[in-house]
C-alpha cells in the first residue's frame, strides 16, 4: 500500500513538472508572437512587379554612414552622430548625387542641414524645414505602396524607405535604386554592395523622396505631403543592433 502511494505521488509530481514545462513553452511562444507583431506593426509588404527591370542610368553612389571622414560628426546640436544615426542623411546624399551628377557627401550635407537648423535638439530631421530651406524638395508620403514607389522611380527619383534591419531589428533607412527579377534593389549605408528589399523582409514603414528643388515636376498625388510638417524620428540603427 505504501509502495503504491509513493508511486502515485511520484507520478503526480512528474505530471506537475510536465504541466509547468508546457505552460512555460506556451508563454514563451506567446511572448515571441507578441514581439513579432509589435515589431511589424504599421509596416506594409511591397514587392517589385515581376516584369519590372530598372536600374538607374547613373552609377549607383554608395555612401557609408560610418565613413571615418564624417562618422563622428553630430546631427545638429544633438548628441547623436552620423556613425550611429546617419543612415537617412547618407541615403539623401546618395540620391542627390545621382540626380544632380554632382558629388554631395553625407558629411557636407549634414553640415548644411546643421547650419540651416533642419534638425531638432534630438537630432530628428524636420521635413517641413528641409523643403523651406529652398535647395531641396522633400516629398513625404502618407501612403506606402508599390504604386508610389513605381511612380517615384518613373519620375527619375530614388525612394528612401524606412525598414527594419534583419526584418525584425532596429529602424534603418535604405535607398531604392532599381528593380529586377521581382526585387527592389537598394543602397544600404551600412553595406558596400547592392542589397535587396527582401533582406529587410520586403516590409516598408515609411517612404520619402528628396531631390534638388530645381527638378521639381508634377508629382504623384496619392497620399503625398499630408505629413509635410512631420518630424523624422532619428533611427538607432547602428549603435544598438538588436533583433
Amino acid at each position: 500500500m505504501i509502495k503504491k502511494l509513493n508511486t502515485f505521488r511520484k507520478n503526480e509530481r512528474t505530471g506537475h513538472s510536465v504541466f509547468y514545462v508546457i505552460f512555460l513553452i506556451v508563454c514563451f511562444l506567446a511572448v515571441g508572437a507578441g514581439f513579432v507583431c509589435f515589431r511589424l506593426r504599421n509596416g506594409v509588404q511591397v514587392k517589385a512587379p515581376r516584369d519590372r527591370e530598372y536600374l538607374s542610368d547613373a552609377e549607383v553612389v554608395f555612401y557609408r554612414q560610418d565613413d571615418e571622414r564624417w562618422r563622428e560628426d553630430r546631427l545638429g546640436e544633438s548628441k547623436y552622430t552620423m556613425g550611429s544615426s546617419g543612415c537617412l542623411v547618407s541615403c539623401i546624399a546618395s540620391a542627390l548625387s545621382m540626380e544632380s551628377s554632382m558629388e554631395e557627401t553625407p558629411g557636407a550635407l549634414n553640415e548644411r542641414f546643421s547650419a540651416k537648423q533642419v534638425y531638432d535638439v534630438e537630432g530628428n530631421l524636420q521635413w517641413g524645414l528641409l523643403s523651406e530651406a529652398g535647395e531641396y524638395q522633400a516629398d513625404v508620403y502618407g501612403e506606402v505602396s508599390t504604386d508610389v514607389i513605381e511612380d517615384c522611380l518613373s519620375e527619375g527619383h530614388y525612394p528612401i524607405v524606412r525598414v527594419r534591419m534583419y526584418a525584425l531589428g532596429n529602424i534603418h533607412y535604405v535607398l531604392i535604386v532599381g528593380a529586377g527579377d521581382g526585387e527592389y534593389l537598394c543602397m544600404d549605408p551600412l553595406r558596400d554592395e547592392i542589397t535587396e528589399l527582401s533582406d529587410y523582409g520586403n516590409r516598408v514603414y515609411a517612404l520619402r523622396c528628396v531631390y534638388p528643388a530645381d527638378r521639381s515636376v508634377q508629382k504623384h498625388d496619392a497620399g503625398k505631403n499630408i505629413f509635410q510638417n512631420m518630424t523624422y524620428r532619428r533611427p538607432v540603427c547602428c549603435d544598438r543592433i538588436t533583433i
